[in-house]
């Protein structure tokens, strides 16, 4: 009961993550559309400002949701490893094979973490903003 609680945590901080990007790059699509009808006039410049504080926001709330992620997957892991001692699971030796067959299949891949790639994508945004900023006081 309480590890299908920590896995259902873990996913609703996944949806949660996933769906607040959505939200956040249709808003810069919008507010970029705008900025570029406007045709990079210093009204323009709020927008650009704010392009970027949604990007560092984004980056902020990805990674604290990694930090919930993170937290419920180790009390999964640490309910299994129970599980497993006392001998209700299958054999841990099974698990630890398969995991090192998928390592060896993607040998570069899986030390790539994905929140790295989140807050890549959010941190993106906030220099989009700020090259558009930078475009729209040369405009001036």
């Amino acid at each position: 009961m309480f590890w299908k609680e920590h896995r259902e945590q873990l996913r609703q901080s996944e949806t949660q993550r996933s769906t607040l990007t959505n939200f956040l790059l249709v808003v810069t699509a919008g507010l970029s559309a705008l900025i570029v009808q406007q045709k990079f006039s210093a009204g323009a410049i709020p927008l650009s400002i704010f392009i970027s504080l949604l990007g560092i926001y984004g980056a902020l709330t990805v990674a604290k949701y990694y930090e919930r992620a993170t937290y419920h997957l180790s009390q999964a892991r640490a309910l299994t490893a129970t599980l497993a001692s006392l001998g209700t699971l299958g054999p841990e030796s099974e698990l630890d094979e398969r995991r090192a067959e998928h390592y060896r299949q993607f040998p570069r891949l899986h030390r790539l973490r994905l929140h790295h790639l989140w807050v890549s994508l959010h941190l993106g945004v906030t220099l989009y903003g700020l090259a558009l900023l930078i475009v729209c006081i040369i405009s001036l």
